[in-house]
């Protein structure tokens, strides 16, 4: 269990690793009648809260809203969300794969259900960093003189031979 002041973004459920004695089990917490949370609350595994919650939950497994559990908040579950008959669910966006609202139950909230909603966790980028400046040294610029050398070109004159026009007849 994970509790912080920073929103840990998704992540991908913890493998259990064997031999821990918990039998292969997910990892389950209960906020009690008499608990309250103030905050964000992140668990790999399920969460019942019987208590009030005043701020996010989000859980790879199932959140139960039980007895007279009250929260207020934004509310992640990653497999389903189940309100109780005396429970309530106020504000926030509700983010499911399924969800379950006892008749009795008080809920306000946008909801965003099925299992395109909930998107696998993606590994974090890695951070960025900004490329160095280059450092260029340069000397003056020269101008680059090119000599050109103009262009001649030899035209032959056009010559048309004529033949003589003769006349017949007499001249004036």
């Amino acid at each position: 269990m994970t509790l912080s002041t920073k929103r840990p973004g998704s992540r991908p459920p913890t493998p259990i690793p064997a031999g821990n004695g918990s039998n292969g089990q997910r990892n389950s917490v209960v906020l009690g009648p008499r608990d309250r949370l103030v905050g964000q609350l992140y668990i790999e595994g399920n969460l019942r809260v019987s208590g009030t919650v005043d701020g996010e939950l989000e859980a790879t497994g199932d959140i139960e809203i039980a007895g007279g559990g009250k929260v207020s908040g934004a509310v992640t579950a990653y497999e389903r969300l189940v309100v109780g008959s005396q429970a309530s669910l106020i504000g926030g966006n509700v983010r499911v794969a399924r969800l379950t609202v006892e008749d009795g139950a008080t809920f306000t909230g946008k909801v965003t259900m099925g299992k395109p909603a909930i998107e696998p966790p993606k590994p974090p980028e890695p951070e960025r960093q900004p490329l160095p400046a280059a450092v260029v040294v340069a000397e003056p610029v020269k101008p680059i003189e090119q000599k050109v050398a103009p262009v001649q070109r030899k035209v032959a004159p056009i010559r048309q031979k004529v033949a003589p026009v003769q006349q017949k007849g007499k001249r004036r």
